[in-house]
């Protein structure tokens, strides 16, 4: 039996445990910084494992990294898995839904957890197989928060010497079952923006006598999408979209003050820099035509992930040897996603993959949920390219 036919039997067999873990995770999820159930979770999972080397604490007090090989000559190749979850209301009815009404794992990191914890536990059996060192970083405040800058900042790259990093996030957008990534782009360049905008307010009776920056605010929601359709090129990526505006609390009352936080997200650089540039043109001088105030604000500003050829092109030829031609998958165009670990990308050897789960539901709905049979795949493609790369 080859070596990733092996894995693959393997990790069936710890199917069991890996539904665990994931369960566990999903059950008691924390958000960024908070992670600390989450940590103590992995640290003892890793602990548990023969020849691994657990370090707590590393740059972030809810960082948990794992090392298998140490001593061994050559770089060393990184794993990364997200370990913290967001702030929204899960509603899948799930016997192991969140504890916690606010905070909730809709965006898969609990998959990405279990299933590296599977690969580090199958590298623990190859131990002896191992070439190279490999480093498995369960990764904090990945969401909004660029925990990734922290790890970097430290000096994880030279403390640890790695020389190529990998991770795998699991998309309902994509088949099931296949995994996906290309060279260059494979993600967003990704904003958060807010814009506050300010005037007279008043009584719902009496309109005329207020300038009504609620009234504003859907103009200029309508007037920035227009921007999209009509100053950008229709071969260029670029989506604007608003979940959350705030303005007076009361049903007759017209509000003096209103926020709306959004997200700006494109795939080129140049029309990420315009649109930025073009959205505080025109919500000030709509403002001002209205004899309102407004303000616009980015507060996130999340690179493209960029994959090094090389090790693409490594991956592919290991992959296709492992699940074919037909599970080992080009990804088309970048797919608009923020994240931090282009910080990674940026200054490591890179490649982010991307597993299909083909879900009825997509990443952050109150209903997402993963297919657990997956979880033992997802533990042998990790642990098979620490041994085939």
């Amino acid at each position: 039996m080859n070596i990733g036919a092996k894995l693959l039997s393997e990790a069936e067999g710890i199917a069991g445990d890996l539904v665990e873990w994931r369960r566990y995770f999903h059950q008691f999820p924390e958000l960024g910084m908070e992670e600390h159930m989450t940590a103590n979770k992995i640290e003892g999972l890793l602990s548990s494992m023969p020849g691994m080397e657990v370090i707590k604490g590393f740059a972030l007090s809810t960082c948990v990294m794992g090392r298998i090989g140490g001593d061994l000559p050559g770089g060393a190749l990184a794993f990364r898995a997200e370990t913290d979850a967001v702030e929204v209301r899960e509603d899948t009815g799930l016997p192991f839904s969140s504890y916690d009404e606010r905070v909730s794992h809709v965006q898969g990191h609990d998959a990405h957890m279990a299933s590296l914890l599977g690969a580090a536990a199958l590298l623990s059996d190859h131990r002896d197989s191992l070439e190279h060192p490999v480093v498995f970083i369960f990764q904090p405040a990945d969401e909004g928060k660029g925990g990734s800058r922290y790890l970097l900042d430290a000096g994880l790259r030279e403390k640890f010497g790695i020389e190529k990093m990998l991770c795998v996030h699991w998309v309902p957008y994509l088949p099931y079952g296949q995994v996906f990534t290309n060279k260059g782009g494979v993600t967003a360049f990704t904003n958060k923006l807010h814009i506050g905008i300010t005037g007279q307010g008043g009584h719902g009776g009496t309109p005329y006598l207020t300038s009504d920056p609620l009234y504003l605010s859907a103009m200029i929601q309508i007037t920035l999408q227009s921007i999209l359709i009509r100053e950008v090129s229709p071969q260029k990526t670029a989506v604007l979209s608003f979940g959350r505006i705030e303005a007076a609390e009361v049903y007759n009352v017209i509000a003096r003050e209103v926020n709306m936080w959004g997200t700006l997200r494109t795939t080129d650089r140049d029309t990420n820099r315009f649109l930025k540039r073009r959205i505080e043109d025109v919500v000030r001088a709509m403002a001002h035509i209205a004899h309102l105030s407004a303000s616009v604000e980015y507060t996130l500003d999340y690179g493209q992930v960029v994959n090094d050829d090389k090790l693409v092109s490594d991956i592919f030829e290991s992959g296709v040897a492992l699940i074919g031609s037909e599970g080992m998958c080009l990804l088309k165009e970048p797919l608009l996603v923020g994240e931090d670990f282009c910080y990674f990308a940026e200054r490591i050897p890179s490649c982010m993959m991307f597993l299909g789960t083909g879900m009825e539901y997509g990443l952050y709905h109150a209903r997402y949920d993963i297919p657990e049979n997956l979880l033992p795949f997802a533990s042998a493609w990790g642990a098979y390219l620490a041994l085939a790369l």
